[in-house]
């Protein structure tokens, strides 16, 4: 879902569509509302960003989180975590940030909206209409509780609508050639589809074996490779304090209402003191935790270092001693109380004692991709010898293993050439890609691929090639869409060579939740 939300703000046209949206949510997401409000979370601050010295009000960044976040809830997505949260805080201000871009060049391209635009757009937004008709009295009771009157929501909308006419004429240079066209349809139905057989160095690697004589005489022959193992990789032998912690968590957003951030504290006091009279922590967890990674397992998180919990968690987790229980900690997810079950002292292993380790490792990685090579080698001859992939790797029977698991066959799908390199459940594959595209359906493809997984063998399942004589037919469609990849491309590259001109100040108190705008002023 964020992904979608992304891709779309990296469009001009978002915020056009985000200009009616904010019509459409006035009453429920205006500066006014509940809809949007922090609560007690966070301090009053006068600015959300600063674009070439005009400031983007924090009235205007809590519209724009509260409409992305009523986007993101009405497509049945998950519950917002705080990183969840943050992303979408740091899109609401990329999106501010881009209008008032935009807004400034239109003003110094002399952009006007006239006052019949201005009125016949407002008369025609569903939401200040009643029995299909334009309703003022219902129109200024909502602008005046959600923008603090009239004038401050008409110059809003009058800038919006300058917004619109920019994004129109941005447009309305992008084109395309019949031959852009042609090739497009081309591309877009150039398909294939593979049969496939991966051999994971994770699976082989269960299955080599290396002896204590192996790692002794490796050392003597190869002590520079160790060394230089040793110090391309300092963090894993440098180890800090963990900490191992199971906690309890009353879920409550940062923006919730006051009465649901009063009932979650409520909740956790009273569970705390369930706790004090000495009822099972692990037992209570699973009761009453909202926290449903962790709930099953009695609230158990295992071991964690620094920065991998919310500082406040870790603050807490970090004062306490073995078998204590904090008391409630606020942090983005609500409220949590934490019990520390030990904790592992930090540790820095010399090269001395990290020698052996790291010679069984290089050995058996280097055992896992030999083994991992043969096997598919061996399973790439059974194929081209004409056997089929479900009589070479059988679901059932005498089967192909690795690491004690068969080796199964897997079927990517159709896919389309022009997503090269990247293959279905793959990813990245150049040179096998470039061999299947040329390959006929049913060939086995000529060797044994590296990928970053391990060995991988494969057929061609499919084959089509782009018909050109049904392009007539699909012309419009095909048109349509490339011209939308070319204006939104267009309008990406001309934000970016504004903003990259612009002197633009965010006000990271808003992205990181910590801000909020003071309540809105009525005239």
């Amino acid at each position: 879902m964020l992904d979608t939300l992304r891709a779309n703000s990296r469009s001009v046209l978002t915020y056009v569509l985000f200009g009616i949206i904010i019509i459409v949510f006035v009453v429920s997401f205006g500066p006014g509302s509940k809809g949007c409000s922090g609560g007690d979370i966070g301090t009053t601050q006068a600015w959300a960003a600063k674009v070439n010295g005009e400031a983007v009000s924090p009235t205007e960044f809590d519209q724009q989180y509260g409409q992305l976040l009523r986007i993101y809830q009405q497509q049945g997505a998950p519950d917002l975590n705080a990183l969840l949260q943050t992303r979408l805080r740091q899109m609401a201000m990329d999106q501010l940030v881009q209008r008032e871009l935009i807004d400034q060049e239109a003003q110094r391209q002399g952009i006007v909206v006239s006052d019949d635009e201005l009125s016949n757009a407002i008369k025609n937004i569903p939401s200040f209409q009643s029995e299909g008709r334009f309703d003022m009295e219902l129109y200024r009771r909502a602008v005046t509780s959600t923008y603090g009157s009239p004038g401050k929501f008409e110059e809003r909308m009058r800038k919006d609508l300058a917004y619109q006419k920019m994004v129109a004429l941005l447009r309305g240079t992008a084109k395309v050639t019949p031959d852009e066209v042609k090739d497009a349809w081309a591309a877009e139905n150039d398909r294939l589809a593979l049969e496939l057989a991966r051999f994971p160095f994770a699976l082989a690697r269960a299955e080599v074996k290396v002896t204590d004589a192996e790692v002794k005489a490796f050392l003597a022959k190869n002590g520079a490779q160790v060394e230089q193992y040793f110090k391309d990789h300092p963090a894993r032998f440098d180890r800090p304090r963990r900490l191992h912690a199971r906690h309890l968590l009353v879920a409550v957003a940062p923006g919730a209402p006051q009465d649901a951030q009063e009932a979650a504290k409520k909740k956790i006091d009273a569970l705390a003191e369930r706790v004090k009279k000495g009822e099972d922590f692990g037992k209570l967890a699973q009761e009453a935790s909202d926290d449903p990674g962790s709930k099953a397992q009695g609230g158990d998180l295992g071991f964690f270092g620094p920065g991998v919990m919310a500082k406040p968690f870790e603050d807490a987790a970090g004062k306490l001693s073995p078998g204590q229980v904090s008391e409630p900690v606020r942090t983005e997810f609500g409220w949590h109380l934490v019990k520390l079950e030990g904790i592992e002292p930090a540790k820095k292993e010399t090269l001395d004692e990290a020698k052996p380790e790291i010679a069984r490792e290089l050995l058996e990685t280097e055992a896992a991709k030999k083994l991992a090579g043969q096997r598919a080698e061996e399973t790439l001859k059974k194929l081209q010898s004409g056997k089929s992939f479900a009589e070479v790797l059988p679901a059932k029977g005498a089967q192909v293993k690795l690491g004690g698991q068969p080796i199964v066959a897997e079927d990517t799908g159709t896919f389309p050439v022009s997503s090269a390199p990247s293959v279905p459940r793959l990813g990245p594959a150049p040179e096998l890609f470039a061999d299947a595209v040329k390959a006929a359906a049913g060939q086995v493809l000529p060797r044994v691929y590296e990928t970053a997984g391990g060995p991988v063998v494969a057929r061609v399942k499919e084959r089509q090639r782009a018909d050109l004589s049904k392009l007539a037919e699909h012309q419009a469609e095909v048109e349509t869409r490339l011209r939308l990849r070319r204006e939104s491309e267009l309008e990406r590259a001309w934000v970016e060579s504004l903003r990259k001109k612009a002197k633009v100040q965010t006000n990271e108190a808003f992205v990181q939740g910590t801000a909020r705008a003071a309540p809105v002023e009525l005239d």
